[in-house]
């Protein structure tokens, strides 16, 4: 009994401690979303891409999907027709399919920026064809 009764603070102690222990959450945020047309997409290919201060992409079209994501820095993003925008770090965002891409440079003078791209291809397709 004498036991028993020296060892109940340690076990409200624990039972504390247990109570308080924080908790992990995964959490997931939805970046983008599209319903796909029907397709073959035989091949994935993610790149990760950066550009040095004020370094862009020529003018430019996939001959499929792209999705992406910017990973750090600021991208001026504008399809042909379309108004420029400015991606920020966190945002995703889409290159239709023989959408030609206007502008896709590094939006700052003094720093990098990183994007990741992801092609949905046809096996063996090319990824990026620079306008002429």
């Amino acid at each position: 009994m004498k036991k028993l009764l020296l060892m109940m603070p340690l076990l409200y102690a624990g039972s504390l401690l247990a109570q308080s222990a924080p908790t992990t959450v995964i959490n997931r945020k939805q970046l983008f979303q599209q319903i796909l047309a029907k397709t073959s997409i035989e091949e994935v290919r993610m790149d990760q891409i950066t550009f040095a201060p004020g370094q862009g992409a020529p003018v430019h079209h996939h001959p499929c999907e792209v999705y992406g994501y910017v990973v750090s820095g600021e991208i001026l993003y504008q399809p042909a027709g379309e108004e420029a925008v400015l991606l920020h770090t966190g945002d995703a965002f889409r290159e239709a399919a023989g959408q030609e891409i206007t502008a896709f440079k590094n939006a700052h003078d003094d720093k990098p920026a990183t994007f990741v791209a992801i092609y949905l291809l046809k096996k063996n397709q090319s990824n990026i064809i620079v306008n002429q």
